[in-house]
């Protein structure tokens, strides 16, 4: 009888464990629905005189906006691992690396779709990101759903794209942060603007010029000369020197 008993357990619970363990990402949070412009939660109303493609959909607008908005709150602040965000994501109190998930939280915010990396979805015209606290989960997401573009074949970003980082010698995904503006210089060279998330343990606003046809592999990061700063409230300085760009996570489609 006891046999029988412990089957019949086994026989109810083992899809249920089948289905947690597919899922490698530590988070509790189900995810939403779409959420319309009408129910948004963060009400935005500085445009910090960003310009922004005309094509470029309103949530993708506002995905860079929220996350100005943020740095706007914590400028250069030192935040705990355990912060507001990570709070959200997680449901406790754990201390951890929180790039990925300060993304998450601002495209939540902002009305964006939310997928997981290994979930099946055909859709590929929506804007969205990956609901994923792991940097490589956060690639596979866009590359299993052809929205990747590895900066080793000339990727150009675009303002509401994410930047993911490699370092040189290690992991090519080590970090990842929202693009706020994009600046031609002509030449396969960009000046872009992000703002980044666990930068330090700070919300950080970046400004570096990108090469999209380096002359060195995986050397495609460069100050930005001192002469020619133009932008206010900004670090200068890269964020590590064995940095590079690995590529862009396509948030919106063109």
């Amino acid at each position: 009888m006891r046999n029988w008993a412990l089957l019949l357990v086994l026989f109810l619970f083992l899809p249920v464990l089948a289905l947690a363990a597919k899922d490698p990402a530590p988070v509790n949070m189900e995810i939403p629905p779409h959420i319309e412009a009408s129910e948004i939660e963060t009400d935005i109303n500085e445009t910090y005189d960003l310009e922004f493609p005309a094509e470029m959909p309103e949530s993708a607008r506002l995905f860079v906006l929220t996350a100005r908005a943020q740095f706007e709150k914590h400028p250069f602040e030192l935040l705990p691992k355990n912060n507001e965000y990570t709070k959200w994501y997680y449901h406790d109190n754990r201390e951890i690396g929180w790039c990925s998930v300060f993304q998450l939280w601002c495209a939540y915010h902002s009305g964006l779709d939310l997928v997981r990396w290994n979930q099946e979805d055909p859709e590929t015209g929506k804007v969205f990101t990956a609901m994923e606290g792991r940097v490589g989960n956060v690639y596979k997401a866009f590359e299993a759903r052809d929205r990747w573009l590895d900066a080793a074949t000339g990727a150009i970003p675009k303002p509401g794209y994410l930047v993911i980082y490699g370092v040189r010698g290690s992991t090519p995904y080590t970090h990842v942060a929202i693009v706020e503006s994009v600046k031609p210089l002509g030449d396969d060279l960009y000046e872009l603007t992000s703002i980044e998330g666990n930068l330090g343990s700070r919300i950080k606003r970046m400004n570096y010029r990108y090469s999209a046809a380096p002359k060195k592999k995986l050397v495609n990061m460069f100050t930005v000369p001192e002469n020619e700063i133009t932008r206010e409230n900004c670090q200068y300085t890269l964020q590590k020197e064995d940095w590079y760009v690995t590529g862009f996570c396509e948030t919106w489609p063109e």
